[in-house]
C-alpha cells in the first residue's frame, strides 16, 4: 500500500531522519503521538501508539484539508525494524557517494535514534482510553454545532510536552460538523475529523466574505467529507443543500459569522478538554484566523442617538496616538532627561526603529535586537549571515546558507526551522492572517506560515530590482520599479490582478479604505495614482507638477502630498476624485519633506527640522523654523499624549494645537530614526549605531 503517493520531491535528508526520530519516540515511551512533515505535498504523517501497534494517518493540510485514506495499524515492532532498516541503510548509502558535509550531518541526526531502536524494549503499560463523545450545539440557528467523538483518547496526557512532532495528532479524532436552521435542527452535516472540516470551511469563510465584498452572484461551500455542497445566492439571500435541493433563507454574512464563530468554538473546546492544547499551533493559527475574520465582518458601532446617550464625536486619531497628558491647565514646558544609550548597533543608516510591547525594537538587514524601556537592556537579539526580517511583536524570521529559522518572542530557540534555499530575508516583516510576510533583496516577496515555517507562496517580479510591499484586507500589494503593481491572495499567493504603469513605481502603496494610493514618476515628471485594492482598477491618475515628492497621505476624505516647485516647497491637498482642493507654499527650506497626520490637519517637516501644520481647508496653523544642521533625511514628526514631536538636529516638543515648543533635546545631525511611545519617552537612532532613550522628567502649566 502506497501510504504517501504523490510525495516524490522530498528532500530525503530532511523526512528519513524525522521519520526514525519520530518512530524511536513512540518505542521509547516517550509520547504516544508523532508526525513527520512533507513539507513539499503539503502532506502530514501522523504515528498514534495504540497497544502494541501503531496506527498511521495521512493528512493534507492543503485545499482541501482532508484525511488521504482511512487510517492505517501495523504492528509496531515490524514498524520499527522497517524504519530502522531504512535509516541505517539511507546513512550507508549516503556516506558512500555524497561528500562529508551532507554525510557527517546526517550521521549527528540519526545516530541517537538508531541506538534508540536498537535496544530491547516492551510496549508501555498505558489505560486505555475511555471512550467519550462532547457535543456542542450551536447557539442559535442559523449556526453549526459539532461533535468530537473519543474525546478521551485524544487528551492525551503527552501534549503537556512542547514539542513540534505529535501537535496534529490530538486533533484528528472522528465527528461531525453540521448546519442548524430554523425547523432544520441538522440541515446540512459533514462526516470528517471535525478539526479538519472546520479547518477547511474558515478557509472557505475568507473567500465567502470576499465574495460578498465583491458582489459576487453566488458561492459554493464544499468541504471533503460532505456528501452535497451547500450552494448560496449571494444577491437573494437564499441557499439550498445540492442542486436540487430545497431553498432557503440565509445570506453570506450570516454565514461567514456562523463559520468564524464555529472555528472559535472549536478551538476554545479542544483547549478545554486537555489544557496543554493551549499553545497548540494548529489551533492557534485557526482562532486568530477565526477572529480577524469576524473583526472584518463587524459593522462600524453608532451611537444611540435617540437614547440620548450619544456623546459628542470624537476625530479620528492615529492608531499610535494615546492620551493626553494630565494636567491642571495649559501646559507651557516639558523636560526631558537622558534614561539610557545603546551603542553599538550595526548599519544603523539602513536600519528601522520600531516600538514594541516591552521597548524599541532595532531593525536592521543583518540583525534585529530589541531593548528594555525602562533601562534598556538587550531582550532578545537576532542574527544572521543572509539577513533577518523582524517585525515590533517579537516575531522573526532569520535565514543562514542553509535554513530558515522563525523566533517568537523573548525565547533563545527557534519556534521552526526549515530548509532554505539560500536567498537574503528581511529587513521588512509583515504579519497578516497568519502568515509572515517578508522581501527577498528588496525584489522577491515571500510568505511564511506563522505557526509551521512552511513556505506558502512567493512571487519575483520578472524584470524588476526594487519592490515594496503592503497587505489590505485580504490582498497583498506588490509594487516595483518596472511599472507593475500585484495584486495577490495572502493566503495562496495567487496573483489576482497586474497592472501596468507607464512609469516606475516608487514607495510602498498606501492603503485608503477599499483603495491604495501609490506614487510613481522618473525625473521630473511624477504622478499620483488611485486604484482600487481587490480589482486593480485605476480609479484617477494626477500629476502634482512637483519634484522630490514625498509619500502620499490620506486624512479623511483629502489626500495630501509635498514636494518643490521651481525650489520652492509646496503642499497640494486634492479629494477622493483626484481633483485640486488647494496648494500652499510651505517656506521651510529646501525638500524633501515628511508628512504625518493630525485629527483634521497634517504636519510637514523638512530635514532642516523646520515644521508646519495646514489644516484640511488649507490654513497654515504655526510654523517652526529650522533647528540646526540639516539631517540625512525628512522624518516625519511623532505624536504622543497630546504632543508632536518635531526631528531634527535637535528635536523639539511642540503643541499641535498652537505650535508653541516646550522643550528641546538634542539629538545630532546623524538622527536617522525617532519614536515616541504611549509614555512619551523618546527614543532617538542615529548613524553612529547609538540608540538614545529619553523620558518625561516633569512638565510645567499655567493655571488660569
Amino acid at each position: 500500500m502506497d501510504l504517501l503517493s504523490g510525495a516524490v520531491e522530498e528532500s530525503l535528508a530532511e523526512v528519513v531522519p524525522a521519520l526514525v526520530r519520530a518512530v524511536a519516540s513512540l518505542r521509547t515511551g516517550g509520547r504516544p503521538l508523532a508526525q513527520v512533515s512533507l513539507a513539499e505535498a503539503h502532506l502530514e504523517l501522523v504515528l498514534r501508539r495504540v497497544g502494541a501497534e501503531v496506527e498511521l494517518l495521512v493528512v493534507s493540510l492543503a485545499r482541501p484539508a482532508r484525511l488521504m485514506r482511512p487510517p492505517v495499524r501495523v504492528d509496531a515492532e515490524e514498524l520499527t525494524e522497517a524504519v530502522k532498516a531504512t535509516g541505517a541503510r539511507f546513512l550507508a548509502e549516503v556516506t558512500q557517494v555524497a561528500p562529508k558535509s551532507v554525510s557527517g550531518p546526517l550521521a549527528q541526526a540519526l545516530a541517537e535514534p538508531l541506538k534508540q531502536l536498537a535496544r530491547p524494549s516492551r510496549p508501555p503499560d498505558e489505560e486505555p482510553a475511555r471512550p467519550s463523545v462532547k457535543r456542542v450545539e450551536p447557539p442559535e440557528p442559523p449556526g453549526f454545532g459539532f461533535e468530537l467523538r473519543d474525546a478521551g483518547a485524544r487528551g492525551s496526557r503527552a501534549g503537556g510536552r512542547r514539542s513540534p512532532s505529535g501537535t496534529l495528532a490530538p486533533l484528528l479524532g472522528p465527528g461531525e460538523v453540521w448546519l442548524a436552521l430554523p425547523g432544520k435542527p441538522e440541515a446540512w452535516k459533514v462526516q470528517a475529523p471535525p478539526f479538519l472540516t472546520v479547518l477547511e470551511l474558515s478557509r472557505q469563510a475568507v473567500e465567502l466574505a470576499r465574495a460578498v465584498e465583491l458582489k459576487e452572484p453566488r458561492f459554493q461551500l464544499e468541504p471533503a467529507g460532505t456528501r452535497s455542497p451547500l450552494l448560496l445566492e449571494l444577491e437573494t439571500g437564499k441557499a439550498r443543500v445540492g442542486r436540487a435541493g430545497v431553498p432557503f433563507p440565509l445570506t453570506g454574512m450570516q454565514l461567514a459569522a456562523s463559520l468564524f464563530h464555529l472555528g472559535e468554538a472549536l478551538a476554545a473546546t479542544f483547549a478545554e478538554e486537555d489544557r496543554t492544547q493551549v499553545g497548540n499551533p494548529y489551533l492557534v493559527e485557526l482562532a486568530e484566523r477565526c477572529r480577524e475574520g469576524l473583526s472584518h465582518l463587524r459593522g462600524p458601532v453608532e451611537p444611540p442617538e435617540q437614547s440620548g446617550a450619544a456623546r459628542e464625536k470624537r476625530t479620528r486619531t492615529t492608531e499610535s496616538a494615546s492620551k493626553p497628558l494630565k494636567v491642571p491647565g495649559r501646559l507651557r514646558r516639558l523636560r526631558f532627561e537622558r534614561l539610557w544609550e545603546q551603542r553599538g548597533l550595526e548599519e544603523a543608516e539602513e536600519s528601522r526603529l520600531l516600538l514594541g510591547r516591552h521597548g524599541p525594537v532595532c531593525c536592521s538587514p543583518q540583525a534585529a535586537v530589541a531593548f528594555s524601556r525602562k533601562d534598556g537592556t538587550r531582550l532578545w537579539r537576532r542574527a544572521a549571515a543572509l539577513g533577518v526580517a523582524a517585525s515590533a511583536d517579537g516575531h522573526a524570521v532569520a535565514a543562514d546558507l542553509s535554513r530558515v529559522y522563525g523566533f517568537t518572542g523573548r525565547g533563545a530557540g527557534a519556534r521552526w526551522l526549515h530548509d532554505h534555499d539560500g536567498i537574503p530575508l528581511g529587513p521588512l516583516l509583515l504579519r497578516k492572517d497568519g502568515l509572515l510576510l517578508t522581501l527577498s533583496e528588496d525584489r522577491t516577496v515571500v510568505a511564511f506560515a506563522e505557526a509551521t515555517g512552511r513556505e506558502v507562496w512567493r512571487l519575483a517580479p520578472p524584470r524588476t530590482q526594487r519592490s515594496w510591499l503592503t497587505t489590505q484586507g485580504h490582498r497583498a500589494l506588490v509594487t516595483t520599479d518596472s511599472g507593475y503593481v500585484y495584486g495577490l491572495d495572502l493566503e495562496d499567493g495567487q496573483v489576482r490582478y497586474r497592472m501596468r504603469a507607464p512609469l516606475p513605481f516608487h514607495g510602498a502603496p498606501v492603503p485608503w479604505g477599499r483603495r491604495f494610493l501609490a506614487l510613481l514618476g522618473r525625473g521630473s515628471h511624477w504622478a499620483l495614482l488611485l486604484a482600487d485594492a481587490h480589482t486593480g482598477e485605476a480609479a484617477w491618475t494626477h500629476e502634482p507638477d512637483l519634484t522630490h515628492p514625498s509619500a502620499p497621505l490620506p486624512v479623511g476624505s483629502r489626500v495630501f502630498i509635498a514636494g518643490e516647485r521651481e525650489r520652492e516647497g509646496m503642499l497640494l491637498c486634492l479629494d477622493a476624485k483626484g481633483q485640486r482642493v488647494w496648494e500652499r507654499p510651505l517656506n521651510l527650506g529646501p525638500g524633501p519633506y515628511a508628512l504625518s497626520p493630525l485629527p483634521r490637519a497634517v504636519v510637514v517637516t523638512s530635514a532642516s527640522g523646520a515644521a508646519a501644520r495646514v489644516a484640511s481647508s488649507g490654513t497654515v496653523d504655526w510654523r517652526v523654523g529650522a533647528a540646526g544642521e540639516p539631517l540625512i533625511g525628512a522624518l516625519p514628526a511623532r505624536t504622543a499624549r497630546g504632543v508632536t514631536l518635531v526631528p531634527g538636529e535637535r528635536v523639539r516638543a511642540v503643541d499641535p494645537r498652537g505650535g508653541q515648543v516646550l522643550a528641546e533635546v538634542r539629538a545630532g545631525a546623524g538622527l536617522v530614526a525617532l519614536q515616541a511611545d504611549v509614555r512619551l519617552n523618546l527614543y532617538f537612532l542615529d548613524d553612529t549605531g547609538a540608540l538614545s532613550a529619553y523620558r518625561l522628567g516633569s512638565h510645567f502649566t499655567v493655571v488660569e
